[in-house]
Order: structure tokens, then C-alpha cells, then sequence
């Protein structure tokens, strides 16, 4: 069971762009954007938190979680007492919560990603391109309750999230949005496929995979949009097939 486990995990590992890629940071606004209503101090704010966040993220890139989770702690006292930074809240959670989870402190990244998903409500409810906003913190928490050992609780999750990822496709405005949907839905569909494979259903997790390999391939081979959407479709494909693979060589040929 240890090696299904290390075999699902590492394959897991390898498609994981929320938690493991690298993020924008928050956007310094222009001077334009002064003139328009935005105070210099909340600009200096906002400097202030761009410098910490920048410093945890280098910390995370070179292994060391124990001072990028300090600094993120840092960020996220910064952002509750200062009104003017409200809005950076939820990019904030997001880094303190994957600071939790490199660091191996999974229930604090439960915690904090709950309290994120908690704050995306009404996004959950919406009948609009929103609704994929909540979808990426289901997806999040989810990644930390199948690390936590919680197989049924994370596969209630990822089922809730592809089903909304579905959903953002029919509200998006643009062929482009629905095609990054259509990427995220397959993405998720591997994270059910590897949650049902650890809860010993692997015939329904080859399935579900290979429903999530037609739909990468769909948006892999897409012209219309840009190439940088085709690759990550592509590294994702690559790795879908290797879980394929190995999916069907432990199980037992039926009669």
C-alpha cells in the first residue's frame, strides 16, 4: 500500500500547477491608477507586501519552507491590519497556505485553505466565469486533504471542482477561456482518478483518466489559442499517459 501511495503521490506531484508552479505576484499600480483615487499609502502598502511575499517565494524556491511560511505569516498579519490592503487578502491565503503545504504542515494548509474557499462563497454560487475562482480553491484544498490521508473527503471535493471547471465553460466569453477550463476540468479529473486509485477503485480511476486524456489532447492540439496554453496541456498530457500506463499495468486482466 506505501509504494501505491508513493506511485500515486509522485504522479500527482507532477501535474500540480496551483501548488507547485510559480505565481504572479501582486501588481504595482501605475501612476495613472494614482491619479484615478489610489492613495501613496496604499501604494507604499502595497510595496511593502509585494517585498515580503517576493522574499517568501525565494525562500520556498530554495527549499526552505520554515522561513517562507514566516514570511507569508508576516503578509497575512499585514493584509488583516491594514484596511487599504483588503483586496490582496485572498492572494495572501493562497501563498500562506501553499507555504503550509511544501512545509509539510498539511492541516494548517487545510485550515487555511478552507478559510480561502470559505471567502470564495459567492463565487461558488455564481452563474458566471466566477465560478472558477472557487473551483481553484476546491482544488487546492483538496490536493491538502488527499495529503492529509482524507481520500474520500478529497475526491467529494474534485468532483465538486470539475463540475464547476464544466460549468465556467459555458459562461466564458472567449474560445481561449473555455479551452483553459477544459484544461483545468481534465487536470482534475487526474486528481479524482488518483483519489478513486488510492481508494482501490482503479477501474473507474482508468476511466476517468482516459476521459481526461481526450480532453488534453483537444486543447493540446489547438491552434487557436496561444502555444504557452498548448504546452502546459501537453506537459499535463505527458504525464496523464504515464499514469495511464501505469494504471492498467496493476490491474488484473479480467477472464
Amino acid at each position: 500500500m506505501a509504494q501505491k501511495l508513493i506511485l500515486a503521490l509522485s504522479l500527482f506531484l507532477a501535474l500540480q500547477h496551483s501548488l507547485y508552479g510559480q505565481e504572479t505576484t501582486v501588481q504595482r499600480k501605475d501612476s495613472i491608477v494614482v491619479g484615478a483615487g489610489i492613495s501613496k499609502e496604499q501604494l507604499a502598502l502595497e510595496d511593502r507586501l509585494n517585498g515580503i511575499l517576493a522574499a517568501g517565494d525565494q525562500a520556498l524556491k530554495s527549499g526552505n519552507a520554515p522561513d517562507a511560511i514566516k514570511l507569508y505569516e508576516n503578509a497575512f498579519d499585514l493584509v488583516q491590519n491594514q484596511p487599504l490592503l483588503a483586496e490582496q487578502k485572498d492572494h495572501v491565503l493562497k501563498k500562506l497556505g501553499t507555504g503550509y503545504f511544501r512545509g509539510n504542515r498539511i492541516k494548517d494548509a487545510i485550515r487555511i485553505f478552507s478559510d480561502r474557499l470559505e471567502a470564495h462563497k459567492k463565487d461558488c454560487e455564481s452563474q458566471s466565469t466566477a465560478i472558477s475562482n472557487c473551483a481553484e480553491a476546491e482544488s487546492d484544498l483538496g490536493i491538502a486533504r488527499m495529503y492529509d490521508r482524507d481520500f474520500a473527503g478529497a475526491l467529494t471535493i474534485f468532483q465538486d471542482t470539475a463540475t464547476k471547471y464544466a460549468q465556467a465553460q459555458k459562461f466564458g466569453g472567449s474560445h481561449e477561456f473555455t479551452m483553459i477550463e477544459m484544461m483545468h476540468e481534465a487536470e482534475t479529473k487526474v486528481k479524482i482518478s488518483l483519489t478513486l486509485f488510492q481508494l482501490g477503485k482503479t477501474e473507474e480511476a482508468i476511466t476517468i483518466t482516459e476521459g481526461a486524456l481526450t480532453e488534453l489532447v483537444t486543447v493540446q492540439k489547438d491552434e487557436n489559442i496561444q502555444r504557452a496554453i498548448r504546452d502546459e496541456a501537453a506537459g499535463s498530457l505527458e504525464a496523464t499517459q504515464t499514469l495511464l500506463t501505469r494504471l492498467k499495468a496493476v490491474t488484473p486482466t479480467l477472464p
